[in-house]
């Protein structure tokens, strides 16, 4: 596809392949939001999707840090959606989901 690259055919190192950690959670949501430390906030735990995902997360946790206005779904992004008895009896009902 490129003829000019046919210089390099073979002359290269042997190529690495590194692996990593995706970060999730149980159910696969990211974390975002405020934390219990004053003045702390969270914008993880993307699983593989932080490139598709991390510039709403910011956007979320600038309303937060600047106590805008949030959206309806934010509520969803909190660590404290485990402190939900009905919601972590939602996660035991819906299982693993197949993920690795």
């Amino acid at each position: 596809m490129v003829p000019a690259m046919q210089a390099y055919a073979g002359k290269g190192g042997r190529p690495v392949l590194d692996g990593g950690y995706y970060m999730k959670t149980r159910e696969n949501r990211p974390l975002i939001g405020p934390l219990p430390v004053e003045g702390a906030y969270i914008s993880g735990a993307y699983s593989g999707f932080g490139v598709m995902g991390s510039c709403a997360g910011g956007e979320l946790v600038a309303r937060y840090v600047m106590e805008q206005t949030l959206p309806d779904y934010a509520p969803a992004f909190l660590l404290t959606r485990y402190e939900d008895a009905e919601y972590r009896a939602l996660l035991d009902r819906w299982g693993d989901g197949g993920q690795l």
